[in-house]
């Protein structure tokens, strides 16, 4: 059985069933979609100075690449507030530059954030980004009004012709005529530009080199200030003493003039002088090798003469030996060998076979006498004379302790053999 009243209620009740439904369906896709936003996209908020031609909805690039967009325009006093949204993969850094780009005349514009983050400290979400840090393009009305003011600045007002036209004139007045120095002028601008590029490598060389002198003047800072404090030094002392460098300044330009009157005095003289000091070194290079075997000579000469010399006696001293006395047959035969022509070198040979088997049995250093004439006594001690009383006592002095040595020496001592008695001072 139908009941109108209950079938109205059931219809009712099915319709306000239905219309929760759908509200639940939308509140639950708006929550989502918010949610959705505010997992998905990082907010910031610019300030410009100015924002026209850019609305809500407009791209936001990094790089040239879309990567958000702007999601509220806010004019206030002093400037206005952009919001706008980044992708959240997006990192944005913390000093990040916000430029509205206009591409051309009529298009849209966009907001491009730079530099692209590569490393540092990031923007958090949310971050502002001051005017300081953001810049707007020129507009086209700025543009146009800076050419008129400067149109009207070059060109003609009333019976002035203008400073474009004064200028031009000038400009031509200075030109008339001059065509060939200019044309000359440019082919020698073009020669140096060519001659610099032939030569560029030496020129890139003279660079290097030029910042290698700056890079060891920079490294030696210290020593150039400590140059310069004593290159300071040295002008305060300069200073300090200019009368008396004053004095001796003119101490020096007396003794330039006396030295000029002198040479000009004596310029005969000197002429003499260094003709006789040219003759000389010419005459030490002509004997070149004669003073350098002197040279080479003189010093054992010398030492000799003051071996066999004796000051307090004022006589030469010395022993008689034979050289070579050691091996007679090598101072004979060789004598005969060394005398000998070329081609007769058997004189020699003979020698040595028939004088050999005798003189090999021989050997004798000093001459077979007792006497020697070199240092034998010339004279008794009364026969000298001394240069003062000082080198008297000194010479007989000497000579004691020579003869009590010798004395004390030979004491009770006998020579074993004769030939102990031909050597000098029995071979002591």
């Amino acid at each position: 059985m139908n009941v109108p009243g209950m079938n109205a209620v059931g219809r009712l009740g099915k319709t306000a069933i239905a219309l929760i439904a759908v509200v639940a369906v939308v509140l639950v896709a708006v929550i989502v979609y918010f949610s959705y936003q505010q997992l998905a996209y990082k907010r910031y908020t610019a300030y410009f100075s100015t924002t026209n031609a850019l609305y809500v909805g407009d791209p936001v690039k990094v790089l040239g690449v879309p990567v958000g967009k702007v999601t509220a325009i806010k004019a206030r006093s002093g400037d206005v507030k952009v919001q706008f949204k980044v992708d959240d993969d997006v990192d944005v850094p913390k000093n990040v530059k916000a430029v509205i780009v206009a591409q051309n005349l009529v298009s849209g514009r966009f907001i491009q954030l730079n530099p692209a983050y590569d490393g540092g400290p990031k923007l958090g979400d949310g971050g502002d980004i001051p005017m300081s840090q953001t810049a707007v393009p020129v507009e086209w009305d700025q543009i146009k009004t800076q050419l008129t003011q400067l149109s009207e600045t070059l060109g003609p007002n009333g019976t002035d012709p203008g400073l474009a036209d004064r200028t031009l004139s000038t400009a031509a007045k200075n030109l008339n005529g001059n065509g060939a120095d200019i044309n000359a002028s440019i082919h020698n601008l073009a020669a140096v530009l060519g001659t610099l590029s032939n030569n560029r490598g030496d020129l890139f060389a003279t660079v290097r080199s030029l910042q290698a002198l700056t890079n060891a003047l920079s490294g030696s800072h210290e020593q150039l200030v400590q140059f310069n404090g004593r290159i300071a030094s040295v002008s305060q002392v300069l200073a300090d003493d200019t009368p008396e460098l004053n004095g001796a300044m003119n101490n020096l330009s007396t003794a330039l003039t006396d030295l000029k009157s002198f040479l000009g005095n004596n310029s005969g003289a000197l002429d003499d002088t260094v003709d006789k000091l040219s003759n000389f070194t010419r005459i030490l290079s002509d004997k070149n090798e004669q003073i350098s075997g002197l040279l080479h000579s003189a010093p054992n000469q010398l030492q000799n003469f003051y071996n066999i010399y004796a000051p307090l006696q004022g006589a030469l001293m010395g022993v008689f030996s034979l050289p070579n006395g050691g091996n007679l047959i090598d101072l004979i035969c060789g004598s005969i060998a060394g005398a000998d022509r070329p081609g007769q070198q058997g004189d020699a040979q003979k020698c040595v076979d028939r004088l050999g088997p005798m003189l090999t049995t021989m050997a004798v250093s000093y001459p077979p006498f007792v006497l020697n004439p070199i240092v034998g006594i010339n004279g008794t001690p009364n026969d000298v004379t001394y240069q003062n009383n000082d080198v008297k006592r000194r010479a007989q002095q000497r000579e004691a302790l020579q003869n009590q040595g010798i004395d004390g020496r030979n004491a009770g001592v006998l020579p074993p053999q004769l030939s102990d008695l031909i050597l000098p001072r029995g071979a002591r």
